[in-house]
């Protein structure tokens, strides 16, 4: 995200508005708390309780658990493409050494 200038941009989450200050795109912000509001109105519509302060702390640990999965998702992402680079690498210094070697083998013949 690139920096803008400092500015407050109101949102709404769960029926309140609420001005921000940020350097942000005030799209992302927007699309931020619509996140936010997405994921509490849905908590509050499965559950028992419209009570803003326990839905929020919901919508935040279900927002935690969304950042932590993802994060340990592109973990093994980036484990699974550091194995495969590797053993590319190790393809690719095996077939050098192989044709230096036959190069080699054919140079000893010719003298």
């Amino acid at each position: 995200m690139g920096m803008y200038e400092k500015g407050v941009v109101t949102v709404r989450i769960f029926g309140r508005e609420y001005p921000i200050a940020s350097d942000q795109n005030p799209e992302y912000v927007q699309k931020l708390a619509d996140y936010v509001d997405r994921k509490m109105n849905a908590i509050a519509a499965a559950g028992d309780t419209f009570a803003s302060g326990k839905v929020a702390v919901q919508a935040c640990l279900d927002i935690a658990d969304d950042l932590m999965r993802a994060k340990t998702e592109t973990q093994q992402v980036i484990r699974s493409v550091h194995k495969t680079i590797t053993s590319i690498a190790k393809l690719i210094e095996d077939r050098v050494a192989q044709r230096r070697l036959c190069s080699g083998v054919t140079e000893n013949q010719k003298s």
